[in-house]
């Protein structure tokens, strides 16, 4: 008789197990799968009308109303901090880093912000201080107006 350690028993053991718990898991999600699918009743259907209104609202709401933001309307690239060695002003600078692909921002100090929207008119107003008006959501302004300050 041939003496087995208990290392070769859990070598065999613990493959053993591990399919049959995947082998239930799967069996498991399965049923409840069947379980949810079941004919929609009128109480059914008013359950889950209930789930579907039950949407929570933004974290926060008072960011989609238009507030005023002040500061110097650059490119994500360079920032604040545009290459003086480039022989280019601000405003040129933005857009040679805007056509490489670039985003417009909103820089105020420390602070940033992705401007989205009009973009003309950010075309216009890069490079000096300008205030504009528009809705936060996240680090995005949707802008609905820019004007020298």
């Amino acid at each position: 008789m041939q003496r087995r350690s208990w290392f070769r028993v859990l070598a065999v053991a613990a493959p053993a197990a591990l399919i049959a718990a995947a082998a239930i898991a799967v069996f498991v999600a399965r049923a409840s799968v069947r379980s949810d699918s079941g004919p929609r009743t009128e109480a059914r259907v008013a359950d889950l009308a209930n789930d579907a209104g039950s949407v929570r609202p933004p974290a926060n709401p008072v960011s989609l109303r238009p507030q005023t933001f002040s500061g110097v309307i650059t490119d994500d690239h360079c920032g604040a901090r545009h290459d003086m060695r480039s022989n280019l002003s601000t405003s040129e600078c933005t857009q040679a880093c805007l056509r490489r692909g670039a985003n417009y921002i909103l820089v105020n100090g420390d602070k940033s912000y992705r401007l989205e929207g009009r973009a003309d008119e950010l075309a216009a107003f890069s490079g000096p201080r300008v205030t504009l008006t528009g809705s936060l959501t996240g680090n995005r302004i949707n802008v609905s107006s820019i004007a020298w300050e």
